[in-house]
């Protein structure tokens, strides 16, 4: 790969679409995962239209390229990360492995975004998940997390 792109990689379950015509940029990230290389003058270009800022903001779009990360502030000089970036391994260890006191603190960093992908997860893969992991989730999401497991259970059973 040239040194000037970009490998730029979905961390969210969601599709995920830029499409600014003035630059011109288009793409879609269909799965969490996904990658694609852009041009660094073109995504340095992008960054700055809210969208785009906002999908990194975020946690959605995410790349290795440190120095990419550092000019735009979404890391440090000293390399502390501003955005936490939600990977499969992480939510396990949110979900099940966390101590609650922890988990009440980690939940706090998360952006909307990803406390509803994470209940989502939740959801979907845990559905003998503890009273007390629950009532955190719905408190940090606002959704009705037991019934949602409720329902999952009965279409799973359908």
């Amino acid at each position: 790969m040239e040194n000037n792109m970009i490998m730029v990689k979905s961390a969210s379950d969601f599709t995920l679409v830029v499409n600014i015509p003035d630059i011109p940029l288009h793409r879609t990230w269909k799965k969490r995962g996904a990658q694609f290389p852009i041009d660094r003058k073109i995504l340095l270009q992008a960054y700055y239209d809210p969208s785009v800022e906002a999908l990194f903001k975020e946690g959605m779009l995410t790349t290795n390229d440190t120095e990419f990360l550092k000019e735009v502030g979404l890391i440090e000089e000293d390399g502390t990360a501003n955005v936490v970036i939600l990977t499969e391994q992480q939510m396990l260890r949110l979900i099940k492995l966390m101590p609650v006191a922890e988990l009440k603190n980690e939940l706090v960093k998360l952006s909307r975004t990803q406390l509803e992908e994470l209940a989502d997860y939740a959801v979907a893969n845990y559905t003998n998940l503890a009273m007390d992991r629950i009532d955190i989730l719905t408190k940090a999401t606002g959704k009705n997390i037991m019934k949602a497991i409720e329902h999952h259970r009965k279409a799973q059973e359908a």
